[in-house]
């Protein structure tokens, strides 16, 4: 099986060292960056796309939510952001635009290294051999999900969804109608470990409205529930 490959983009050299040495002994391949710009040349460049990215976000050049929204234009590629700036607001800014994770510095690598694993796992489950239940397209009036190519339609128009979104509204469409808690949809979308996380509930369907809506769909079919969960009631036959 190959290694998963990480690219690192942080201006302190040290980190990235330390950080690289540390995932290659645990059976990672590393390429890292000092700025924004720099990593997303190399990821623009590289023949082998990176699995995962881990970015700090106060550099030169390009910052990293910079390099991140400008990733986000064309690539779903998962990201955990690693940076001392971990006040709410900059968490949140971060899970807006599409962070997968968020570890503030200074961090315990053997934590950085689970995370990075529970991420690539939620990221790589669509390498398991699939149902024939999960081969069909799901449906909920005018949104058509094909989770064996992990695409996402809202009538004849395409939505480009990163895997975690694409998972979380796979969840509330196969439960139509039925109110999902918080604690469910982090269980099964981020893992045990992530089931207080609720911040991360309200981000993600924030963007997954927001995709919705600009597909031409009221992002209001997706319901917050009276701080239990979320709910998808059915949005008008398509």
């Amino acid at each position: 099986m190959s290694r998963p490959l990480i690219l690192i983009i942080d201006d302190e050299s040290k980190i990235r060292r330390l950080v690289a040495a540390n995932l290659e002994l645990e059976g990672f391949d590393v390429v890292s960056a000092g700025d924004g710009q720099q990593g997303l040349e190399i990821f623009q460049r590289a023949a082998e796309k990176p699995d995962l990215i881990l970015l700090d976000l106060m550099m030169p050049e390009m910052d990293g939510m910079t390099f991140l929204r400008k990733l986000r234009a064309f690539s779903n590629t998962p990201v955990i952001i690693l940076s001392a700036k971990n006040e709410r607001p900059t968490v949140i800014e971060g899970f807006r635009i599409g962070a997968d994770d968020f570890i503030a510095k200074p961090f315990y690598l053997q934590e950085l290294l689970e995370r990075i694993r529970a991420v690539l796992r939620r990221c790589t489950r669509s390498t398991v051999p699939y149902t024939h239940a999960d081969s069909q397209t799901l449906k909920s009036g005018k949104i058509h999900l094909q989770p064996s190519k992990k695409q996402c339609f809202v009538g004849e128009t395409a939505v480009k969804l990163t895997d975690t979104e694409f998972r979380l509204l796979q969840e509330l469409v196969r439960h139509e109608g039925e109110v999902l808690t918080h604690e469910r949809l982090l269980r099964r979308v981020w893992g045990d470990e992530y089931t207080g996380e609720v911040q991360y509930l309200r981000v993600t369907f924030a963007r997954i409205r927001r995709k919705l809506e600009a597909a031409g769909l009221d992002g209001g079919i997706i319901s917050s529930y009276s701080s239990v969960g979320y709910i998808l009631c059915s949005s008008e036959a398509g």
